[in-house]
This record gives C-alpha cells, structure tokens and sequence, in this order.
C-alpha cells in the first residue's frame, strides 16, 4: 500500500500513457532506418529543459516543430512539406498502451481521482486524449503551458495539488521518464516509476515508492 492514503493519481502522458510505436511506423515509412524518432524525441526534451532554464517558453508544439527541424538539418535529411506534417501530426495520433484504458476504469471504480499532467500544450493534449476516447476519464487535464515552463520545474507540478486541492503528499505522481520521477520525488508527490521498457532508472540517484511495469500492477497498490 502507498505510505499515505492517496486522493488523486497524477499521470505524465508521452511514454508512461502512450507509446512511440505508431510514430515509429510513419517515421520507418518515410526515411527508413534512420533513427530519426529517437533522436527527435531526445532533441524535443533537450529544448524543453533548456528553454525553462533560459526563461525562452515557447508551447510545446512548437518545441515539437524546431525538434524535427534540427533533427532533419543534422542528419542532412530534406523533408517534403507534406512529409513533415505528417510526422508532426503522430503527435496527436499516439497509441495508448494495452492496459491503460483498463486500468484508469478501475482506478476510476475505486473511487481514485485522475488527472493529467504533461509538457504537452493545451491543444495537443485535448487532440491526443480525444483521439483515443479517454478524455472522459479525466477530472483534469493540466499543462506546463499554464505556467510557461517545463517539467521538472517545480511550478509544473504544483499545477496539481492546486487544481485538485490535495496535498502532494497524497497524490500519487505516474512517470515513465527518469528525469519526471527525480521532479515528481523533489517535489514532494509519491511517485510510481512505469518501467515500460525494464531499463535501469536514471533519476540522479532517487529511488520512487514505487515500480510498476503496467498501470494495472498500481492498481494492485493502491
């Protein structure tokens, strides 16, 4: 059980939500094995964390937007127009993984509160979380655009005990990303690490309260 009661789960979206594999694809089929989605996804989180520190905010489409572009300009690759948006609106088209529709119904049956909480703009969360019919389950769906910065900026997170006015203490934080958990732990959330991929946490060093490799196993905790 988690070391205080929880009123609300707090879950981040891009890979702990929803998976790359559908990016992937129309990346595959448009230049082939180029690694051009990895390093995409590496550049967008590198411009996200260095334009908090800069004060330089921008939403995060177009964080998203320069991303591919300097991605592009760096392996040399030209992209039809055409081609571009298409890449660019997989963001809106991500895939949930299996089990995630499951498991916020039966977070939702155990009368836990759900909410979101992403670098994601206003727009593309709308888009995304319409497009694969789980907006409904969400009392709130919170972006770092409210406050023009990006996680692991502390203002981020108190987005949520502020919206659902619970102490972060008693809101239990969901990330797949290192750099989310280390934010999350810093201030002050319980924090489920979704290991999706059995890789080894890179969280400078912090330890969540706990592992998961499916949100159907933090069900089980809580």
């Amino acid at each position: 059980m988690a070391e205080r009661a929880i009123e609300a789960v707090v879950l981040d979206v891009y890979g702990t939500l929803f998976g790359f594999g559908r990016l992937a694809e129309r990346a595959r089929a448009i230049v082939g094995d180029l690694p051009l989605l990895d390093h995409w996804r590496t550049k967008q989180l590198e411009q996200s964390f260095l334009r908090t520190i800069l004060g330089e905010y921008v939403d995060f489409w177009k964080v998203t937007e320069e991303a591919l572009d300097a991605v592009c300009a760096q392996l040399e690759l030209e992209l039809m127009p055409e081609e571009r948006e298409h890449l660019l609106h997989g963001w809106l088209e991500l895939d949930p993984f299996p089990e995630v529709r499951g498991a916020l119904e039966l977070l939702r049956e155990r009368g836990q509160r759900l909410a979101v909480l992403s670098n994601g703009s206003p727009a593309m969360l709308e888009s995304l979380l319409q497009h694969a019919e789980l907006d409904t389950l969400f009392e709130v769906v919170l972006s770092a655009d409210a406050v023009r910065r990006y996680k692991p900026s502390p203002a981020v997170y108190a987005l949520a005990p502020a919206a659902l006015v619970v102490p972060p203490e008693r809101i239990m934080f969901c990330s797949a990303n290192g750099f989310d958990v280390a934010g999350a732990l810093r201030f002050g959330f319980q924090v489920c690490w979704v290991n999706r991929g059995n890789t080894r946490l890179d969280a400078l060093g912090k330890q969540p309260h706990f592992t998961v490799h499916s949100l159907l196993e933090l069900v089980e905790y809580l």
